[in-house]
């Protein structure tokens, strides 16, 4: 009987993981890039300008929760799990062509960002994050471009 309890749980829990990972259209990773800090706010004029940045093992996901419904999970740099819809953010399709697929996040009076997940030329997998951060209730004004790489993005299952 117990073995048998053992096996429904297993089957359950692989059931699960499969659905889940079946929503899942891109895994993206270490994201780099340059942001522009201006005096604005808390940000001095000594710390303002344009600064390398890097979120060493930083993942982006891009799962499908329902036709053409997407959101942006991110491992921030605290390494916190943070669903972009769940944090008040609007996730919007831009385009979606054979190699490439686009998202607007918009934080309504906050943050806008874009991210393109795409196949290059030479057959990787990559994606480009931007950002626009200004507003009254910003307390550092940023813009960014990042980019990571991916290890997985299925165009097939837009």
């Amino acid at each position: 009987m117990e073995t048998s309890v053992k096996l429904v749980a297993f089957l359950a829990a692989a059931f699960v993981s499969l659905t889940v990972h079946a929503g899942d259209i891109a895994a993206c990773s270490d994201p780099s890039g340059k942001g522009y800090f201006p005096e604005t706010g808390i940000v001095k004029k000594a710390d303002s300008g344009w600064q390398d940045e890097k979120i060493t093992g930083g993942i982006t996901k891009l799962p499908k929760i329902a036709e053409g419904e997407y959101d942006i999970l991110f491992v921030d740099t605290r390494k916190d799990i943070i669903s972009a819809r769940g944090d008040g953010g609007t996730v919007i399709p831009l385009n979606r062509g054979e190699k490439s697929f686009s998202v607007l996040v918009v934080y309504p009076g906050k943050t806008a960002e874009v991210y393109t997940f795409l196949e290059n030329a030479s057959g990787g997998l990559e994606y480009l994050h931007t950002l626009s951060r200004a507003g009254d209730g910003v307390l550092i004004t940023k813009a960014s471009v990042m980019q990571g790489k991916c290890s997985y993005i299925a165009f097939d299952q837009l």
